[in-house]
Parts: structure tokens; C-alpha cells; sequence
């Protein structure tokens, strides 16, 4: 368990890494022949949110969440099927695999649901947060 907590700490700081840097950084490449691709940025705001937790979300053919809110800073990516997301009064947005969005903190994800009724999809959240506040906050919507 503790080599995959390190594995998992390694992947998690390169993935925050990457999500933070500005697009003329990525503009130059990699460290090799890698292709690099900017899949979101955000300013992040001034406050004690150090501490990160990387989730990931299963849904079944025509799952669906409800209606909440994270205390910090939120990156989520699709790693397969496809997933509507609206947050605010925005209207729902469909994203794919290898797709990405950004929540801010307190924002309201009022719609996450598998887009698809026969096949599962799959998304992993990037948190950030003090550590000691719950992640996430059911609302009523």
C-alpha cells in the first residue's frame, strides 16, 4: 500500500503540475519526445487550500449525482465514456474522454450524469481543500 500511495502522490503532483502551467510553457514541449496537450488552467484564488485529494468517479449506464458544491478547487478530466456537466445556470456540456473542466470553489455542479444509457463512464476529480472540510456539499437544486 505504501509504494501506491507514493505512486499515487508522484502522478497527483505531475497532474497539478501540468494543470497549473500556462500555455506558452506547453508551448515548447515535453522533457522528450512526448506530445504535451493543455487540457485546462485556472487562476487559482489566494487562500490555504494545500491540501489534495484525487477521486474517481464511476457511473453506470444513466447514472447521475446530485446537486453540490466543493469547498476549493476542482479539476476533473473524463478517462472514458461521456459525462454531462453544468455548473451554474450554464447549459449542460458533454465531455469525452480526454476532456477536462474546471470548478471553482463553492461553484454549484448542479448536473453530472453518464451521458450514455448503455455503457459506464469514468472521471477522475482533482480536490483541493484545508484537509479538514468535506469535499463535497449536497445542495438543493
Amino acid at each position: 500500500m505504501r509504494r501506491n500511495s507514493f505512486a499515487f502522490s508522484t502522478v497527483l503532483s505531475t497532474a497539478l503540475s501540468l494543470a497549473v502551467c500556462s500555455g506558452p510553457a506547453l508551448a515548447h514541449g515535453g522533457a522528450g519526445d512526448e506530445e504535451v496537450k493543455q487540457l485546462a488552467e485556472a487562476q487559482l484564488p489566494k487562500q490555504a487550500n494545500t491540501h489534495a485529494t484525487a477521486l474517481r468517479v464511476d457511473f453506470a449506464p444513466g447514472a447521475t449525482s446530485k446537486p453540490h458544491t466543493h469547498p476549493g478547487p476542482v479539476f476533473v478530466v473524463v478517462i472514458s465514456g461521456e459525462v454531462e456537466s453544468a455548473l451554474d445556470g450554464e447549459a449542460p456540456k458533454r465531455y469525452k474522454a480526454g476532456d477536462a473542466w474546471y470548478e471553482a470553489p463553492g461553484q454549484l455542479h448542479r448536473i453530472t450524469r453518464n451521458a450514455s444509457q448503455t455503457k459506464p463512464a469514468t472521471l477522475v476529480a482533482w480536490l483541493l481543500s484545508d484537509g479538514s472540510t468535506p469535499l463535497v456539499k449536497p445542495t438543493e437544486n
